[in-house]
């Protein structure tokens, strides 16, 4: 096996890490899949520039699970779809004996990533992780990389031609069925995006208004 790197940081390939690609590649599409390992990377070149230390194996994983509760095998749950990927990372770390401080390291990551104002008080891997979501999503934080490094993420996990609206698409598409479960977070204004309602500052307009070409 040939150790893989992106834009310096070191893809994880490690027996979990390599079980929890394989799991969310059956079940999710390139397009939330590539955004993971953009998340991934981004991350681990925010904490190395804020001088931060963490698990890369756990990064790698709540990356990875971040956005399984959208897809269909939630399809008749009724809880935060943060709540049911954090829950989904959960059971997949536990069958991989980590401890519940881990656990509950992803669990909070992955369960607030899109809940203002929060994760950045919150240890390094919550931090982290919404930190990157914001730079893979509305361009965010991008002056702590060179457009060296931006470049080689993008080859290495391509932003898809039409990324802004197919994301809300799928976004939208795994909510619609739970809206009360998106108050308080970024995914009220996915919806609300959804149904032509489109607050002037909220999250949709930020990531349509977004440096990335698409």
């Amino acid at each position: 096996m040939t150790t893989r790197y992106v834009a310096g940081i070191l893809i994880p390939d490690g027996a979990m890490a390599l079980a929890a690609t394989d799991l969310m590649r059956d079940h999710q599409s390139d397009l939330l899949l590539n955004a993971a390992c953009r998340t991934f990377v981004f991350a681990s070149l925010l904490g190395h520039s804020r001088g931060l230390r963490f698990d890369t194996d756990l990064l790698y994983t709540a990356a990875l699970f971040l956005r399984i509760g959208i897809t269909r095998l939630y399809a008749q749950s009724q809880l935060r779809f943060e709540v049911d990927s954090a829950n989904a990372a959960a059971q997949f770390l536990r069958g991989h004996g980590r401890s519940w401080d881990d656990i509950a390291q992803v669990w909070d990551a992955i369960a607030l990533h899109t809940t203002p104002g929060i994760p950045q008080h919150k240890p390094p891997l919550t931090a982290l992780l919404c930190a990157a979501v914001e730079t893979d999503l509305t361009g965010a934080h991008c002056q702590c990389f060179s457009p060296a490094a931006q470049a080689r993420v993008l080859a290495a996990y391509p932003r898809e031609p039409g990324f802004k609206f197919k994301f809300l698409h799928v976004m939208a598409m795994g909510q619609l069925h739970r809206p009360h479960s998106t108050l308080g977070t970024t995914n009220a204004d996915v919806l609300s995006f959804h149904a032509h309602r489109m607050h002037a500052g909220g999250f949709c307009e930020r990531l349509l208004a977004s440096t990335w070409p698409y």
